[in-house]
């Protein structure tokens, strides 16, 4: 960013969208504007796979994760990366493809599901 002052930390609790800019990767940022809008799209999830450590899945868009006891779970991505990240108790909603879940370096309590 050209403005040394502005700083996003994450997680942002408001990040203002003239904050954000889109562009090809070597090229100069373009700022979002009326003209330029962020992309995305909106998707409903209509169906649901539990996650069982060690079972791998079809992957889908988000991975629905209900802690009970905090700890450390270790999520395999649809590539096979592993993304270990620490979870206190409640419900997170992240959009992973996410095809399992691996018992070895998971310590938290929880249920998972892979919705698409």
């Amino acid at each position: 960013m050209s403005d040394n002052n502005l700083q996003i930390r994450h997680p942002a609790r408001y990040v203002p969208l003239t904050a954000l800019a889109t562009g090809s990767p070597g090229s100069d940022a373009i700022p979002v504007s009326l003209g330029n809008p962020i992309p995305c799209a909106v998707q409903p999830l209509g169906s649901v796979r539990a996650l069982t450590p060690d079972n791998a899945v079809e992957p889908g868009l988000a991975v629905l994760v209900d802690c009970s006891a905090a700890g450390t779970i270790m999520l395999e991505l649809s590539d096979g990366s592993q993304l270990p990240l620490t979870y206190s108790a409640g419900v997170t909603l992240l959009p992973f493809a996410v095809r399992s879940t691996v018992s070895v370096g998971s310590t938290a309590t929880f249920n998972a599901w892979v919705l698409s």
